[in-house]
């Protein structure tokens, strides 16, 4: 699929690099006079070049099932000027790098398209030093439970996942239904929607015009047949997470979780003050669920790990 539609293209912006990871660094030994970075799934390389910019002592690897998303990447690296070392194949098999440990593990949007989650994430687990963190970014059931639902919609009325024109119509006509009703339900959405709509809203304007690397989400309305649309409706293989999975995930690959960075997240702002004493005696997994409920948006999941000790 990715060989037909690889995006984000080679005149988007890098993604950042500091953002990403700069919360997360202080996981990791504050003596390193160099981190060893892997980008897990690299793609078209906004990621990977973006590091290897924001942090030029690091060294930057990437690994994709992709080519026509790779050359894309070696494009860009020779665009920005910076050494990054590339490699065809996947992380489920021996890393094909002279670096056998990594300080740094991203696995941005990827564990979920695994055919064996459990098995993709244990060998990344093997290819991580004893200190280091991995970085792991995985869809989230309840931000992304309709899309689910339209694409076994398409899947019904159009099996074959490669017949984009076909699918692409069946969306539009759905779209298109679905919008005669907005009026109807604008009766039940509160003013919390509303802002949390707006915000999306106004942020992926901002990406739009700044042409930041970035997947739109599916809730977009896309008028044309791309890689995001391709990627949302077409994928052959993918799935969806709540706390309890990502938890038994992790658990099943050796690690364990050192921070929920979105979904998850401790925020005691959603949290009753008279629940705080019984809260704070819930193991970490129920804390987390608790947290997943009670937060009034729906996120996907940004979680760093480490290997359990």
């Amino acid at each position: 699929m990715y060989e037909a539609a690889p995006y984000p293209d080679l005149g988007a912006d890098l993604k950042d690099a500091k953002r990403a990871f700069g919360p997360i660094l202080r996981h990791l030994p504050a003596d390193l006079s160099s981190v060893r970075f892997l980008d897990a799934g690299c793609g078209t390389g906004h990621l990977l070049v973006g590091t290897a910019k924001a942090y030029p002592d690091w060294t930057c690897h990437g690994i994709d099932l992709s080519e026509a998303s790779l050359s894309v990447a070696r494009q860009l690296a020779a665009r920005h000027g910076v050494e990054v070392t590339i490699a065809r194949g996947s992380y489920s098999e021996p890393l094909p790098f002279d670096t056998s440990e990594f300080d740094l593990i991203s696995a941005q949007g990827t564990i979920h398209h695994a055919a064996d989650p459990v098995d993709a994430l244990t060998r990344l687990g093997g290819a991580l030093a004893p200190h280091g963190i991995l970085s792991m970014h995985l869809y989230g059931w309840r931000l992304d439970q309709r899309k689910f639902e339209i694409k076994e919609m398409l899947s019904m009325l159009e099996p074959d996942l490669f017949e984009h024109e076909k699918r692409f119509e069946l969306y539009r006509q759905l779209r298109a239904f679905e919008r005669r009703w907005t009026l109807r339900r604008l009766a039940g959405i509160s003013p919390l929607d509303v802002y949390i709509h707006l915000k999306h809203a106004l942020r992926n304007m901002r990406r739009r015009r700044r042409g930041v690397a970035w997947s739109p989400p599916w809730t977009e309305s896309y008028d044309h047949i791309d890689g995001p649309w391709i990627d949302h409706f077409c994928h052959p293989c993918e799935r969806a997470y709540e706390v309890g999975d990502v938890k038994a995930l992790v658990d099943a690959s050796g690690f364990e979780i050192v921070e929920m960075r979105t979904q998850g997240r401790e925020d005691l702002r959603w949290l009753p003050p008279q629940w705080r004493d019984a809260y704070s005696k819930l193991p970490d997994g129920r804390r987390y669920r608790l947290m997943e409920l009670l937060s009034p948006s729906e996120q996907s999941f940004n979680v760093v790990l480490r290997k359990r000790r």
